[in-house]
């Protein structure tokens, strides 16, 4: 990373710990952390298969399992937004990996569906607070320009956590009977560690990668820079009601919340029964560890070249189209449409794993190309004093009406044309699972391709009004 990002591209030391480093630091100790989370949250899709058929679960309570995480996110991610902008991010990062690290370690005594379900949620409440404030750290540690393969290798860390939690599932929970909830507790305990060192980091001024450091005299001390932070924080508007009136006339910030709802809904089903699907005897009859290791270097692989690849391209064309983010996540979007569609009737109809990995890599490539760009454009269409309010209420509508029922949304149709459950128990649920995901995602994929082609014309215009807007104050 420190090789990808000349020095430039970070803040100039204020102080002894603000060297061209620290940013890096700060960087790799949140790439962890959402490593982390990622494993957390993805080691029982690795163990899906054998806690469904071991606690007597049908298709559609694996989709409710994989909503409880989603629900309780999309709750509180309002509420830790607006704590973002109001006290120390490093200090909600914290807190964040402390809940879901913990909720992760009790798992190893949930035992049925409901201590499956409350486990799980808490998991939620954690992430909630990790998102935005995590981002907004980054922006803050990182310039402008810079800002798209930045955060494109932020979100390499998801598909790395998704990589060891699936196979961490997948190869525990295939050990022996029970053995799944070892898988929990190996992964929950390393988050407390994170917790302190994410505490200890420090907090840099609101936008203070893009100031000019002129501005602060050569005598300024530290104590003045938080001073001038300290002051610029109060300049937010007075109120929650005008914080969001503020964000909800954004034309690109709705773009980008429309695109990343159907695509959530997209990735919230996939991840969930990616790996069942695998194992099914009408697809390709794999184990439990042979599909977490599949699912997890596939996936990994070929979403982190994706996120890389879509980061840089729209940090290329951003110097000659400011709504470049905007349409290279959209361009994805489309691409991945009909390689997703060939992946999945390839595996049922012909079961050559060669040409499903060739077609899968595809799809879960052009499907990653907007993790950075997405994220870079939403710290800079609106106000610096507003991001992490933001990324809440982009994610709130994105979860809530994206990822929150899609893995159901599955369940319940695969599991309605089996009602009696026995196709899943007897590992013959392909055929369902095909027709529920052919059904819902490939039109997904094409409205979030179509929105993002059609917003990006209003990228420029929102970012010239943020940047007055942080010249000016906000006062509202």
């Amino acid at each position: 990373m420190s090789e990808m990002l000349p020095a430039e591209a970070v803040s100039a030391p204020l102080a002894t710990k603000r060297s061209a480093r620290y940013p890096l630091y700060v960087f790799w100790v949140l790439f962890i952390i959402s490593m982390l989370n990622s494993v957390d949250r993805y080691v029982l899709t690795g163990a899906a298969g054998v806690v469904g058929r071991e606690l007597h679960l049908g298709l559609d309570q694996i989709g409710y399992l994989s909503s409880a995480f989603v629900l309780l996110f999309t709750v509180s991610v309002l509420p830790f937004g607006l704590l973002t902008d109001r006290i120390k991010r490093k200090d909600v990062v914290a807190l964040a990996v402390g809940i879901w690290s913990l909720a992760t370690s009790f798992t190893v005594f949930a035992n049925n569906f409901l201590t499956l379900f409350v486990s799980r949620a808490v998991v939620g409440v954690g992430e909630a607070g990790y998102s935005p404030s995590s981002q907004a750290l980054l922006s803050d540690y990182f310039r402008q320009k810079w800002r798209g393969r930045v955060m494109g290798w932020w979100a390499v860390s998801g598909q790395v956590g998704l990589l060891i939690g699936v196979i961490l599932g997948g190869v525990v929970a295939g050990l022996y009977p029970g053995a799944w909830h070892l898988a929990f507790l190996v992964a929950g305990v390393p988050g407390l560690l994170l917790a302190l060192i994410a505490w200890r980091l420090r907090e840099p001024r609101r936008n203070e990668a893009d100031e000019e450091l002129e501005t602060l005299t050569s005598h300024a001390s530290a104590q003045e820079a938080e001073t001038a932070g300290e002051t610029y924080l109060a300049e937010k508007p007075r109120t929650v009601f005008a914080q969001y009136r503020l964000l909800i006339r954004n034309k690109t910030l709705i773009v980008l919340t429309v695109m990343q709802i159907f695509s959530y809904f997209v990735l919230g089903g996939t991840v969930t029964y990616l790996s069942i699907f695998m194992q099914q005897k009408d697809t390709f009859g794999l184990t439990s560890a042979q599909a977490g290791y599949f699912t997890g270097f596939a996936v990994v692989v070929s979403a982190s070249a994706g996120v890389i690849l879509g980061g840089y391209i729209a940090d290329w064309w951003m110097r000659s189209y400011p709504g470049a983010r905007v349409m290279v996540s959209g361009l994805g979007f489309l691409l991945s449409a009909p390689t997703y569609t060939a992946a999945v009737l390839i595996a049922v109809y012909s079961h050559n794993l060669a040409w499903y990995t060739l077609f899968f890599v595809l799809s879960a490539m052009f499907l990653n190309f907007n993790a950075g760009p997405t994220a870079a454009a939403m710290q800079e269409v609106v106000p610096t004093m507003l991001r992490g309010s933001a990324v809440a209420i982009s994610l709130f509508l994105a979860h809530i009406l994206g990822d929150a029922f899609s893995s159901p949304l599955i369940g319940i149709l695969a599991r309605g044309l089996d009602p009696t459950g026995l196709h899943f128990q007897n590992s013959v649920a392909g055929h369902d699972l095909m027709l529920s995901l052919i059904f819902f995602f490939p039109p997904s994929l094409i409205i979030a391709g179509a929105v993002a082609m059609f917003g990006s014309r209003w990228a420029k215009g929102d970012m010239d009004a943020a940047a007055r807007m942080d010249l000016q104050g906000m006062t509202l």
